[in-house]
């Protein structure tokens, strides 16, 4: 599975300013636009400019047109994008490190009884204010000296304040607040939320900001069994939920849990419940 961010800042195929940690692209669909799921290991804002798109995660889908904005969470899963010839977006990452140290420059000030949160995608819909300043970040990519390192890390500040200054995305407001408190990401909490990612150890490990080894010892403390062992149970415990609730076809159940394959799947679903799934599935209908 390939990381988003690490594709844009390397394949030389999409503009880009990067000012150390942090990255400011113009993505435009190739021709081709491949259907491979992506993840990337940093949050990151999306601004359509052009065209339209519907972004899927294992969980939801978002339809998202010329003017809307969303919010992905480090860790997220985007599935399947779908684009037309003509689609452009902006694209701002930006890592946990940053957001906290915005709100401790600023003095912003933590709600202590904020607990809404949200899906690892966040919508925007069309909001004038961003539309603003994701405009004004068009021009520089329209001039020919690059910003400078100083001013971009300003325009990245700038969009982090401007969504804490108001009253409206409150489940994303407290998604910063759990930025700002914690000092490391917690292990527990982006496990949890990314278990049905097809995503190795090592790239796991780089979600949770963990040397491989590190992860490994903080993972076993946490959980006391191993990354993948735990992995391939909370997977198989989630299939077999969306067997018992949904209407989902077996090729839709497996590629939702994060299982590299159909016959790992099925092998994994008869060694721990006793029944292959098709013929858990079927029983399931008839009783």
């Amino acid at each position: 599975m390939n990381n988003i961010q690490d594709f844009i800042a390397y394949s030389n195929m999409f503009r880009i300013f990067q000012a150390d940690e942090l990255l400011f692209a113009e993505f435009k669909c190739p021709v081709e636009a491949s259907n491979d799921s992506v993840w990337c290991d940093n949050n990151f804002f999306a601004f359509i400019l052009t065209g339209e798109t519907l972004i899927k995660t294992p969980r939801n889908q978002y339809p998202m047109l010329a003017g809307d904005c969303a919010f992905a969470k480090k860790g997220s899963i985007l599935i399947e994008s779908e684009y037309q010839e003509n689609f452009c977006e902006l694209m701002v990452f930006v890592p946990d490190d940053f957001i906290r140290s915005v709100m401790v420059k600023y003095q912003i000030p933590l709600d202590p009884d904020s607990m809404e949160s949200c899906d690892t995608i966040y919508p925007f819909g069309s909001d004038e204010v961003l539309q603003a300043y994701f405009n004004s970040l068009l021009s520089y990519f329209n001039q020919p000296i690059p910003p400078t390192k100083l001013l971009l890390r300003l325009k990245f500040e700038e969009l982090i304040v401007g969504i804490l200054s108001t009253n409206k995305h409150r489940p994303l407001k407290c998604y910063f607040q759990e930025i700002a408190k914690s000092t490391r990401p917690s292990i527990k909490q982006i496990m949890e939320d990314n278990f049905v990612s097809n995503l190795s150890i090592p790239e796991f490990a780089r979600l949770c900001a963990r040397s491989l080894s590190s992860f490994k010892s903080e993972f076993k403390s946490a959980y006391h069994t191993t990354p993948r062992k735990w992995l391939q149970d909370k997977r198989l415990e989630h299939s077999k939920y969306l067997l018992d609730t949904t209407d989902q076809t077996l090729d839709s159940v497996y590629m939702s849990c994060g299982f590299e394959n159909k016959s790992h799947f099925t092998s994994s679903f008869k060694n721990k419940f006793g029944y292959p799934p098709g013929k858990y599935k079927s029983k399931k209908a008839n009783s």
